[in-house]
């Protein structure tokens, strides 16, 4: 964050009247977190405390507000995720302090244009630090003679803004559209959609300055949700995960799995976590897992040596 960033929400943690503060940072803006830290300091003035907290940070649904209160902070300042749609009530007020990043995304479009000749129709999605980037996008590709589509979501904060457990903004689009185009960096958020829509989601990737296919990712995520269910079918014990964070505590949906594995013949077991972990299940015997927290948490099957069901998976076994 830049200090005129900074400054700005100094003085909305003023205007809060808070004078003791938890500030929660995602894992890609832990190496700045100090530094922040010390900035946010030193813009409140003396007496003002920032604490961090160093617990893993996956976004507005995990929101660490009790830990604020026990700490006696009266506010907890969330950078990087912008406020869900649905909210909550909070132990604590909470200050969503976006992270944007800015890209003009017209010159590497014009440069992978010839690409998208056969796609006369188009979805755009991105995440919140690149949203700026929509609109541009939109106007140039309009001028080359696309149709653009921007849907809006139903938890995420802005038009066409995707979550990895949100892509509202996009699924209506499948049947209207010959391809999705997301704009931005990495591969978590476009691997997602994929698995969710039958047209082919591309990346223009800011930094790799390329235009992606993903259906290779796809296909690959695809073939081993199939061989997950496959192997549950042979498991007797499950573990049904819930996690205690408060935007993810899907309480009724681990019910409802639990009752649908019994009547297979499975033991079920709710099994509830903050972090979810493969070292906090060691020694519990179990043999699959059917899981209602993240639902992205399934393609981390390797690191739990156990098939990772997601809970509408249990009626294909």
């Amino acid at each position: 964050m830049d200090d005129k960033a900074i400054a700005g929400l100094a003085s909305r943690i003023k205007k809060a009247g808070a004078r003791k503060v938890l500030l929660q940072v995602p894992e890609g803006l832990k190496p700045s977190a100090l530094e922040m830290a010390r900035k946010i300091e030193r813009s409140l003035g003396r007496g003002a405390e920032v604490m961090i907290s160093c617990e893993p940070c996956y976004g507005a649904c995990d929101i660490r507000d009790f830990e604020a209160r026990a700490l006696g902070c009266k506010l907890l300042v969330h950078v990087g995720h912008t406020e869900l749609k649905l909210p909550r009530k909070t132990l604590v007020p909470v200050i969503y302090e976006e992270y944007r990043l800015h890209f003009d995304p017209v010159p590497l479009l014009a440069q992978a244009l010839h690409m998208l000749k056969p796609c006369k129709s188009i979805c755009l999605v991105t995440t919140a630090q690149y949203v700026s980037s929509l609109e541009p996008a939109k106007k140039f590709l309009e001028a080359n003679g696309k149709k653009i589509h921007i849907g809006q979501p139903i938890k995420a904060g802005y038009p066409g803004q995707v979550l990895g457990c949100d892509y509202s903004a996009a699924e209506p689009f499948d049947r209207l559209v010959d391809c999705f185009l997301y704009l931005g960096t990495g591969r978590f958020h476009p691997i997602g959609l994929a698995t969710r829509v039958s047209k082919p989601v591309l990346v223009l990737d800011y930094e790799l300055d390329t235009l992606e296919n993903m259906h290779h990712e796809r296909d690959m995520l695809l073939r081993i949700g199939m061989m997950q269910v496959e192997k549950a079918k042979e498991a007797k014990n499950f573990g049904v995960l819930v996690s205690a964070k408060p935007g993810q505590e899907n309480l009724g949906t681990a019910e409802k799995a639990k009752k649908r594995l019994e009547a297979k013949g499975k033991n079920a077991f709710i099994l509830v976590m903050d972090g979810i972990a493969p070292e906090k299940l060691m020694g519990m015997k179990l043999e699959a897992l059917v899981n209602c927290t993240c639902p992205r948490l399934s393609e981390d099957f390797r690191q739990y040596k156990m098939p990772i069901l997601n809970p509408e998976d249990v009626d294909k076994m």
